[in-house]
């Protein structure tokens, strides 16, 4: 994601992190973001490793031993790479994303100046 920092001027990083922030929250409460959803995500997720990463979990679902700390451990293990993935996500749709977050924050910078003309 730093990539995306390196696109925006320093008056704007803050108001994309906040819309970065924003739509990862968005995604994973299954709403809309940008045009990505999270069954965008999950597509995503299954084709990083050409669908090998969805054999490792079904046979994990399968054949997990609840009662084992072993368990939690590979879920935990992931839960991270998913996060990763996640990040990757977002890296690779990172024009569409950029592009939405311009017009928004122009459109919001032209309702405060019409705000402060007010005053």
């Amino acid at each position: 994601m730093k990539n995306i920092f390196n696109q925006v001027s320093p008056q704007e990083a803050d108001a994309l992190e906040k819309f970065l922030a924003t739509g990862k929250h968005l995604i994973l409460n299954n709403r809309e973001f940008c045009g990505l959803s999270v069954s965008d995500f999950a597509t995503f997720y299954f084709e990083v490793h050409d669908g090998k990463l969805a054999n490792a979990m079904v046979k994990f679902l399968i054949t997990a031993d609840c009662s084992s700390s072993n368990t939690l451990l590979t879920l935990m293990g992931f839960k991270e790479f998913a996060k990763d993935v996640f990040e990757e996500f977002f890296n690779e749709h990172e024009v569409t994303i950029l592009k939405i977050f311009h017009a928004e924050y122009k459109e919001h910078r032209k309702e405060l100046e019409l705000v402060l003309a007010g005053l």
